[in-house]
């Protein structure tokens, strides 16, 4: 334990680093009064690289557990819901700052209890930001760094989950448990490794309604049976949906194969109206552009599609993901401080 200290500091930004960073101009927008140059507000201590010449941090250049607290809380209920940038920036930016209370988290050693009230805000942003931004170019935003410690944050709760008790855990805590746990399965969609978790889980949160839903997925699309899948993204609630909602380009395409091995003939062909409800996409143009990509034919009254094996481009990297209508509608309804802080599930 010597090795870990403990901090003290109750600014979201220790003094000693607001100072250097003040005389440095190194504030980010969302740091100065108001947007305006040189005026400095409030600041938020940010990301800094581990360096073996770097010196033991100070407890007061160390963040206290409610103070960590307070700074989740103050990125995901003010910073978020700023409209003054777009939203890469505002992602950019509370990005490196959860990434610092991360940091601290290690440093100080916290344990279980202590890391999963702070880790499950990060997971709910990432999930939202992922799916908010997946339209984005690249150069605003890099899907594959999100994942990363998108991954990264969930296993890390998964593991505080398995050294708590859940006997010992209140109602709100278990609705939080189950809901990560949910993401997780979502976000790993198709993984073993994730299905296995599955199973070891207490009846707490197997038997829970929306975890089961989950679960049902999960199995329906580890037995191929796409249609369930479909159906079972669409009912889910908000930012499970959204997550869900990222796995449709590559499901979509899995069905396009399906039928082009199934319903491949000169004569048959497939009505439009089915394969759209099928592919819950939210108009036809958007199935159309996805059969124009696969090269699957459409009739002269585009009322359907005329599956051939032999034409299926199998060899083409699948979609990007989009933002879909009916994810839209889930999210707009909801006030999105009180779901990322999971203050109501």
């Amino acid at each position: 334990m010597s090795g870990f200290v403990k901090g003290v500091c109750e600014d979201l930004c220790p003094a000693n680093e607001a100072k250097l960073r003040i005389k440095e101009k190194l504030l980010h927008y969302f740091e100065y009064k108001n947007g305006q140059k040189h005026v400095s507000g409030k600041l938020v201590k940010c990301f800094s690289r581990s360096a073996a010449d770097k010196k033991i941090p100070r407890p007061q250049d160390m963040r206290t557990e409610a103070c960590l607290q307070r700074c989740v809380e103050y990125l995901l209920k003010d910073i978020v819901l700023d409209t003054r940038k777009p939203f890469n920036i505002v992602y950019d930016f509370i990005f490196d700052r959860l990434r610092s209370v991360r940091q601290e988290i290690v440093m100080q050693d916290y344990n279980a209890g202590q890391t999963i009230k702070l880790m499950e805000p990060m997971i709910m942003f990432l999930c939202y930001s992922r799916y908010r931004l997946c339209e984005e170019a690249i150069d605003n935003f890099d899907p594959k760094i999100c994942e990363q410690h998108l991954q990264e944050c969930l296993k890390r709760a998964l593991v505080c989950y398995d050294e708590i008790d859940i006997k010992k855990m209140n109602l709100l805590e278990i609705r939080r448990r189950i809901f990560v746990e949910s993401l997780y399965q979502m976000f790993n969609l198709g993984s073993p490794e994730a299905m296995k978790r599955c199973f070891t889980l207490d009846d707490d949160i197997k038997l829970d309604p929306l975890f089961a839903l989950v679960f049902k997925i999960c199995l329906s699309y580890s037995q191929g049976n796409y249609y369930r899948v479909f159906n079972g993204i669409q009912s889910l609630p908000h930012i499970l949906c959204a997550i869900g909602s990222l796995k449709l380009p590559i499901l979509r395409r899995k069905l396009y194969q399906l039928f082009s091995h199934a319903y491949s003939s000169k004569q048959l062909l497939v009505p439009v109206d089915f394969v759209l409800r099928l592919c819950a996409h939210a108009s036809k143009y958007e199935l159309f552009e996805d059969c124009k990509y696969y090269n699957i034919k459409l009739s002269e009254d585009q009322q359907s599609l005329h599956f051939q094996k032999s034409d299926f481009k199998n060899d083409l990297p699948v979609l990007k993901c989009k933002q879909e209508k009916f994810v839209n509608v889930k999210i707009k309804n909801i006030y999105l401080p009180e779901i990322l802080l999971l203050k109501r599930i």
